[in-house]
């Protein structure tokens, strides 16, 4: 459920920004979001796939949607 909600997420942050949705992340990134449930931005970076930029652009949308879709 999850890995589903990160990637209506996703979709929408790329309809957003007119973007295709492997740019926000891919696939592989969300499960790994998923499968570490990460709580705060070091966690995040811990996360092959989220870099510094990343973090910061998407960080705190991300940890929302683990905490409220966990």
């Amino acid at each position: 459920a999850l890995v589903e909600a990160l990637k209506s997420w996703r979709r929408q942050t790329a309809r957003s920004a007119d973007v295709p949705a492997y740019v926000v992340f891919h696939d592989t990134t969300l499960e790994a979001v998923a499968a570490a449930r990460p709580t705060n931005r070091a966690e995040l970076l811990a996360i092959s796939g989220i870099g510094k930029v990343k973090a910061e652009r998407f960080g705190d949308q991300l940890l929302e949607v683990v905490r409220t879709a966990g």
